[in-house]
């Protein structure tokens, strides 16, 4: 068992080497498949909502400095009406920080249309990963959608992408709680539809996060890394050492269900001011992989 006491003995805290940039830009599509730091096949990557209160290049910059090269694109970084030259110059200005995005989202869609511009979106963007949120309206409430989600297995096909419903814990009960919630709807569509996963969710709903990686392992699209300090709608973020999910037993479901997403550290702690939070907590991660590889 690696404790907090031995990883940190056997490791150290710090920003592990990261493998070598892959080629960024008109290969943005393709850098979800590059191996991780260590051999792991999975992508160590940031959500892009970590960075709600920053514009893109200061965002960017904290990425640089924490030595992480995937990003997840949130649409207040690069709003969904973006021309194919704004795309441009957004991968651009990603690039000269050595940083490729790898998915977009998550994006709430209430109808086709703004399911179809999703897709579109994600096309423009040049990346194979769409975090979405299909809902529906009922007495003023979003509610998970069935019927949306149909009109998505047939977006899946004909762009080729697959697509990740997110995950929101028990703050929105009508609205994907749990890993189970989107399962239940999409078990009979297209293995392009599956999960984001996201973990500290997962357990403020009372489920473990390590059996629905065993689970859902083949209907896992992205990962939400976080951990949290109870598994009750009152647990908050905090940094990834310091809550109560067993990170060293989550690489290992990772690895046993051949997962080769990105784990994108979702951090929602400290939101003005994240770059402590985010180094600690990536490089908690990377040594925990490493510390429990072989």
């Amino acid at each position: 068992m690696v404790t907090r006491r031995s990883f940190f003995k056997g490791t150290g805290l710090g920003l592990a080497a990261a493998t070598a940039v892959p080629a960024l830009l008109a290969t943005t599509a393709r850098a979800q498949q590059a191996p991780a730091a260590g051999g792991d096949a999975f992508l160590t990557a940031i959500a892009g909502y970590t960075f709600n209160k920053f514009k893109l290049e200061p965002a960017l910059e904290m990425m640089k400095k924490a030595d992480v090269r995937h990003l997840c694109i949130k649409d207040f970084h690069l709003p969904l009406n973006s021309t194919e030259e704004d795309v441009a110059v957004f991968h651009e200005k990603c690039k000269s920080f050595g940083v490729a995005g790898y998915g977009v989202g998550p994006i709430y869609m209430g109808n086709a249309d703004e399911a179809r511009r999703a897709f579109a979106y994600a096309r423009r963007v040049g990346v194979k990963v769409v975090v979405g949120v299909p809902f529906e309206m009922r007495d003023g409430k979003r509610v998970g959608s069935a019927v949306l989600l149909e009109v998505v297995n047939g977006l899946v096909k004909e762009y080729d992408m697959k697509y990740a419903i997110h995950n929101h814990g028990p703050d929105m009960p009508e609205l994907f709680p749990t890993a189970v919630s989107g399962i239940e709807l999409i078990e009979k569509l297209d293995k392009r539809i599956g999960l984001c996963l996201d973990i500290g969710h997962e357990l403020r709903a009372g489920i473990d996060p390590v059996e629905s990686i065993l689970k859902y392992g083949d209907r896992l699209h992205d990962f939400h890394l976080k951990n949290v300090t109870a598994a009750t709608k009152a647990g908050r973020t905090v940094e990834l050492p310091r809550g109560i999910i067993d990170i060293p037993a989550v690489v290992r479901a990772l690895r046993k269900v051949s997962y080769t997403g990105a784990c994108s550290l979702e951090y929602e702690k400290d939101m003005d001011a994240p770059l402590a939070g985010i180094a600690e907590s990536i490089g908690y991660f990377r040594g925990v992989a490493d510390a429990t590889r072989g």
